[in-house]
């Protein structure tokens, strides 16, 4: 009984305090750039978190301080994160660390005005280890909503709700199970108080991941809203262009009528240089005339908007789409993939000597196949799944539109930069439009 008190419940206790430590830093840096640590730094994490709970078994506590304020530094290195994430994490640590004082200060003094008594020293220290660490897990919860409220990360109600209510549930069972103990106290009571802590320690990591499942489907909710929204404004730009084409169309049309009949009437009188006039005023409008690349009207459209900033930029374009119709696809959905793709290989041409882009459209068989190639010659940065943008002030979320529109018609897209060149495939199902209603 009293190594199952005094040396396994303390050692469960440590253990899920430091692991709850790493998480909150985890919390705190947000998504880390580097990606996920390799299995060195997680080995390094591991042995740091049995090398504390090892040292804590004495007691000691300047050897405990030591060990918290040796922390921050293991976590910035395990999660590659820059040094200015030391500050957060000293915060962190010293906050567990105050927890865990005032945690044995408050209880010694609820002991000695006899609120809380218990009739056994081990029940007493069990108590009180099972309650300083759902406090400190509570802590922890808090200080990582505080920094991501902070970083700009939207923090509910709810999700402050959930962090408190459960460790201050767990506290209570706790107290409850330990209070019961007094009548019959054996080893199997004890066996059974440290699988109800393990099983408690279970249950509040299970819900401190759906507390963060909760956070990203929001973010991600409020991502897909955006996009659309950006996707909205795109389409009504577009549709605007339309109507002032369809309007310089029936322009042109009469102003060459005109042009005609003033070169039949000067070329009676053998005027050339009113012949080149027209021929140069011929030219003129041949500058407000659409390519033809598709018989699909709005993507023409966008194609034939994106060669004419090509054409200013000096990037050489070639553009080819066999014969295909879209109509499997949502107008603001076909703005959205094919304006970013070309906005995305524009930026990155733009700044390449001798820029180009290549854009091939192809339908084969149930799929629409995509390839756009365009030059890059420096190496995009990796963000998770997609690239961090170079523009300052921009977030790089064209990549994230392409990838949703992709993935809403049941498709797949890859990214790829190699040798000065990136290069974007991408596969979408063509019958699959039921599930692109939402």
């Amino acid at each position: 009984m009293e190594v199952m008190i005094y040396l396994v419940l303390p050692c469960v206790g440590s253990i899920f305090l430091m692991g709850a430590m790493f998480y909150g830093a985890y919390r705190i840096a947000g998504r880390p750039a580097a990606g996920n640590p390799g299995g060195i730094r997680w080995a390094a994490a591991f042995a740091y978190i049995i090398g504390s709970v090892l040292l804590s078994l004495l007691g000691n506590t300047w050897v405990n301080l030591s060990s918290m304020l040796l922390f921050p530094f293991t976590a910035v290195w395990v999660f590659k994160m820059s040094r200015t994430y030391l500050a957060p994490y000293f915060i962190l640590a010293a906050a567990v660390f105050l927890t865990d004082a005032a945690a044995g200060i408050g209880y010694q003094y609820l002991w000695m005005r006899g609120i809380l008594y218990l009739n056994s020293q081990m029940l007493s220290y069990s108590l009180l280890v099972a309650v300083s660490r759902m406090l400190e897990f509570m802590v922890i919860l808090l200080i990582a909503m505080a920094a991501g409220k902070r970083a700009g990360r939207e923090i509910t109600a709810r999700q402050i709700i959930l962090s408190v209510f459960l460790p201050l549930f767990s506290i209570f069972n706790m107290y409850t199970n330990v209070y019961m103990m007094q009548i019959y106290l054996v080893d199997e009571t004890v066996m059974l108080f440290v699988v109800n802590l393990i099983l408690l320690i279970g249950l509040n990591i299970y819900f401190c991941v759906l507390i963060d499942i909760m956070g990203e489907n929001r973010r991600l909710e409020n991502e897909r809203n955006l996009f659309r929204r950006q996707a909205l404004m795109q389409y009504q730009y577009y549709e605007r262009e339309e109507e002032k084409y369809e309007e310089s169309r029936k322009l042109i049309h009469d102003i060459r009528n005109h042009i005609q009949v003033m070169e039949e009437l000067y070329s009676r009188e053998g005027a050339e240089d009113a012949a080149r006039y027209a021929g140069d005023l011929h030219r003129m409008l041949d500058c407000f005339r659409q390519r033809y690349y598709t018989s699909d009207k709005l993507l023409n459209i966008i194609l034939n908007d994106k060669a004419q900033y090509m054409r200013k930029a000096g990037i050489r374009e070639d553009i080819k789409v066999g014969e295909l119709s879209l109509d499997f696809m949502r107008d603001a959905d076909v703005t959205a993939l094919f304006a970013n793709l070309l906005d995305n290989a524009i930026a990155a041409a733009a700044g390449c000597r001798g820029g180009y882009v290549r854009l091939r459209v192809n339908m084969v068989r149930q799929f629409l196949s995509i390839v756009m190639e365009n030059s890059c010659d420096k190496e995009p940065v990796r963000e998770g799944d997609g690239f961090r943008s170079r523009k300052p002030g921009h977030r790089g979320m064209g990549i994230g539109n392409i990838r949703q529109t992709v993935e809403q018609y049941g498709g797949d897209v890859q990214f790829v930069w190699k040798d000065g060149v990136f290069i974007t495939k991408a596969v979408l199902v063509c019958d699959n439009a039921a599930s692109a209603e939402m």
